[in-house]
């Protein structure tokens, strides 16, 4: 029973560091990183890192946990069982719905609805939003990383700062989240618009690639 017990451990041991290393490749290639880049910056050789990859060494949990932060993932993504499709198919009619509401009163700003939820470890957050709220039912607001923001229907009027922009179907805007911003409709039929948040210490081209 000792011996079986041992085997067992082991073999549980070995597919968790094959695990490990699949999902550590699969991130790294998908955010365009070369091995050599990923062990220059956390310091760890690259034979090394090359047999964690392979799933021939488990890595001490410092070890993890230095990579999870260096590519920004929580440590846990890497023990997960289940496999990971690599997409999220979105259906208009069945998509979750979220409502921003403004803290102070509890009004509803703004009605959201999700485009990829349920996605692991991504990049950017899509979104549709209606801007439900009046001009006094909304906070200005900040937050990390960048934002896209295309008007699909009606007319809008976009506070960035110090500044307002008054903007109608096709209109875009691309900027900074740290930037105090809010969003109001301005026309009869409530104004809705695309909106990618850009997440922080994810965006697509943070490392330059030798390949």
């Amino acid at each position: 029973m000792g011996m079986k017990y041992e085997r067992d451990s082991k073999e549980h041991k070995d597919n968790l560091a094959r695990r490990i290393g699949s999902r550590l490749k699969e991130l790294r290639k998908s955010i365009g990183l070369s091995l050599k880049q990923l062990t220059e910056e956390t310091k760890l050789s690259t034979p090394l890192f090359s047999r964690i990859e392979n799933g021939l060494v488990m890595p001490s949990i410092p070890t993890l946990q230095k990579i999870s932060d260096i590519l920004k993932v929580d440590i846990g993504y890497f023990f997960k069982e289940e496999e990971e499709r690599g997409y999220v198919v979105s259906y208009q009619g069945a998509r979750k719905v979220v409502y921003s509401e403004r803290a102070s009163k509890g009004k509803i700003s703004y009605e959201i609805e999700l485009l990829a939820d349920g996605f692991d470890n991504p990049f950017m957050e899509p979104v549709i939003v209606t801007l439900v709220g009046a001009e006094d039912e909304v906070d200005i607001i900040t937050h990390g990383g960048q934002e896209f923001l295309y008007v699909l229907q009606g007319k809008m009027e976009l506070t960035l700062g110090m500044n307002k922009f008054r903007l109608k179907k096709g209109d875009s805007v691309y900027f900074n989240g740290s930037i105090p911003h809010k969003g109001i409709s301005l026309s009869k039929k409530l104004a809705r618009t695309l909106n990618i948040h850009v997440i922080p210490g994810r965006r697509i081209g943070t490392f330059q690639t030798n390949n």
